[in-house]
């Protein structure tokens, strides 16, 4: 998962003598099986040393970072997702290394700098959840982002008494040492909202589920300021002590209600101003031919949408059928995965894709369209 702090540290690099060089790839092992990708990297490390010939003194910084990217697709088997991102400066001494989900523009980025802005991208497009697992004398806290999960600390409070009997005159040692424990609980909770605001802050979360005992639940829900309790979209019921990839399978109903109304409303967005022809198409073959011009801003389409379907050999255009390339003229290859192309051509060009699974409104408009730029 990406580290938000860890991004920030890099942007706040100081510009002076060194050299960073920044590589994105798609890697995708549906649209690249049979390891296509190490073709492709050779040749844009190739083509990026070639444009660094008429600065010597910057390729001589960076040669060595070049080699270690060639060296790490060539001798490592990493399991690879959808796109990775590796970046290497001060001869050898910096790395960094990413594995994402989801697409990237492929390119090589060689700065005095950390080329940072695809990865912050990511952090902005795709929304950053919190997961909070609560009870009366402890907190965790989990950030949720790409159906992945990352747990960023936990909170105790050790002097909480828990519920005691005990005898007194009309029972008033009793009231009294549970006044005491709900003020110790008070103050417990006070400290969890006042520490989840500023990480709410700090992360750019956008959305927080809750989990944990009911009544613990309850008690902070009461407390919470208009600000967070408005980012609240569901709660959950989880152990305090459960590993993280656990409290993950209990949250994502909540988190999978709000994304599928979210989904909807982009639906409706997409079937209104297609039919008023405002910016939006529906269907493949329209949709092949805005990917093709660059114009997707966002592709919407079920993930149940299969196809296979044609890919030119010379400008990279997709089509349906096969006979001549429309665009270029060039001979078309066919290919199993054309919906995977299409979603890997959008996000390249800076579009982003939103996927609907199960929308009836979006099934009858062929399970794909998209809002244009232009």
């Amino acid at each position: 998962m990406l580290n938000l702090e860890e991004l920030k540290e890099m942007t706040r690099i100081n510009p002076e003598d060194d050299c960073y060089a920044s590589l994105y790839l798609n890697v995708n092992p549906v649209t690249n099986p049979n390891g296509e990708y190490l073709i492709r990297v050779k040749n844009m490390l190739k083509e990026t040393a070639e444009g660094l010939q008429k600065q010597k003194a910057v390729l001589k910084k960076v040669k060595g970072e070049l080699e270690r990217f060639e060296n790490y697709f060539l001798t490592q088997k990493p399991q690879f997702k959808k796109a990775v991102c590796l970046i290497g400066g001060r001869n050898g001494g910096f790395w960094k290394e990413y594995h994402l989900a989801v697409p990237l523009q492929s390119g090589i980025f060689v700065d005095s700098t950390p080329y940072l802005k695809p990865l912050m991208d990511c952090v902005d497009r795709y929304p950053r959840y919190l997961a909070m697992l609560l009870s009366k004398d402890e907190a965790r806290i989990f950030v949720v982002q790409m159906g992945e999960i990352l747990e960023y600390g936990e909170m105790k409070t050790p002097d909480i008494i828990g519920k005691h009997k005990k005898g007194g005159w009309f029972a008033l040692e009793q009231d009294r040492f549970e006044r005491h424990a709900e003020f110790h609980v008070d103050l417990h909770l006070n400290d969890v909202i006042r520490r989840l605001g500023a990480f709410i802050q700090e992360q750019q979360i956008r959305k927080v589920v809750i989990g944990g005992p009911a009544e613990a639940v309850s008690m902070c829900m009461e407390k919470l300021p208009r600000d967070i309790a408005g980012k609240v979209i569901g709660n959950f019921a989880a152990g305090m002590y459960e590993p993280a990839p656990e409290v993950l399978e209990k949250a994502l109903p909540a988190l999978d209600l709000f994304e599928r109304n979210e989904k909807q409303k982009i639906v409706e967005e997409l079937v209104e101003r297609a039919y008023k022809n405002d910016r939006a198409v529906m269907g493949l073959d329209d949709v092949l031919l805005m990917a093709q011009e660059k114009r997707i801003m966002t592709l919407v389409l079920d993930p149940a949408l299969k196809k296979p379907g044609f890919v030119c050999a010379n400008c990279r255009a997709l089509a349906l059928s096969q006979g001549a390339c429309r665009f270029c003229g060039g001979s078309m290859n066919g290919v199993n995965y054309l919906i995977d192309l299409v979603m890997q051509k959008t996000v390249e060009h800076g579009g982003r894709v939103e996927v609907a699974p199960d929308n009836e409104k979006l099934q009858g408009a062929g399970k794909i369209g998209a809002i244009l730029r232009f």
